[in-house]
């Protein structure tokens, strides 16, 4: 008599405890599942991606398919003439991009918070933010047209109101055209974030510094960029990730050329992959790629950001 009672003492007590842990990690169960599907579409391919940059995967030299390649796939990233040029032109789209990005958007942030009718803010805020919901395949192929030499309103409108030759913009100046496109599809974004930082600015400050008779130019340099340089880090990263992951409207408008003119580096990793179905080299460009990202991301967070920004 005195073991049962004993055995169900225990039994209770076990179950309290055990009611007792789960109460007490309750929130950590309800996440559980959404951390193992990260998991499952994060570290899984990225495991397998870095399998394949380690191993022969042409698909069409099925015999040595799944051996062991060293660094051999890595040194095709490094010293391989395509290789090198789209990294080459991934830096010239990044870069033009993102300075005209971010001087537009700043400007029209500027301009708009200018704006002393609220409506008129309300209708400017929409009207700018238009471009940015154009999902990149559309966004090109309109623009195909647009710039079409035979059809396109662009050169229509160059060829008669202006005393210029209309260039055929996607094989006379495809970088270019490229990074203009791209602007006028994402200058958008830059614009939400500077508008809402520069609307977080004190009026305070911008008073007191026109009343010591600072011109508008020494204001916004002295005064609001300073203040905005939080907002202005964070928006300029944001952009910069995202333009080194561009494909899609690179893609559908000049699909890399003409020639290998905008062959990107996504755009490359693709052609290594599905055009000469070489998935160890492709895999091992994409992780070339993405530790040169991460680690640009880096230095700029820890030189520009912790040391330049949040001092």
């Amino acid at each position: 008599m005195s073991t049962l009672t004993e055995t169900k003492t225990a039994t209770t007590s076990n179950l309290a405890r055990a009611k007792e842990l789960w109460n007490e990690y309750l929130p950590y169960w309800f996440m559980t599942p959404m951390v193992l599907v990260m998991l499952l579409i994060t570290v899984f391919p990225g495991v397998y991606d870095l399998y394949l940059s380690l191993v022969h995967y042409e698909l069409t030299n099925p015999a040595t398919m799944g051996t062991f390649a060293g660094l051999s796939n890595f040194r095709a990233a490094f010293t391989s003439a395509g290789a090198l040029h789209s990294f080459g032109v991934t830096l010239a789209f990044v870069g033009g991009s993102l300075a005209l990005e971010t001087a537009f958007g700043f400007v029209l942030a500027a301009l708009v918070t200018g704006v002393k009718s609220d409506r008129m803010q309300a209708f400017y805020r929409v009207a700018f933010i238009l471009p940015m919901a154009v999902a990149p395949v559309s966004l090109a192929t309109i623009f195909r047209i647009m710039l079409n030499s035979e059809v396109g309103v662009v050169p229509y409108l160059i060829a008669t109101y202006t005393p210029f030759v209309a260039p055929n913009f996607l094989s006379d100046l495809p970088l270019l055209t490229i990074i203009l496109v791209d602007t006028w599809n994402w200058t958008p974004f830059m614009f939400i974030i500077f508008y809402a930082g520069l609307s977080s600015v004190p009026d305070t400050l911008v008073e007191a510094a026109k009343v010591d008779g600072a011109p508008l130019w020494r204001r916004y340099v002295h005064v609001v960029v300073p203040y905005m340089k939080p907002v202005l880090f964070v928006a300029i990263l944001i952009r910069l990730i995202d333009l080194f992951r561009t494909f899609g409207l690179v893609f559908s408008l000049t699909r890399g050329g003409p020639g290998t003119a905008t062959q990107l580096v996504s755009i490359n990793i693709f052609e290594q992959g599905f055009k000469f179905v070489d998935l160890g080299v492709a895999s091992a460009i994409a992780i070339v790629y993405l530790v040169g990202i991460v680690a640009l991301c880096n230095v700029l967070i820890a030189k520009v950001g912790f040391d330049g920004v949040w001092d």
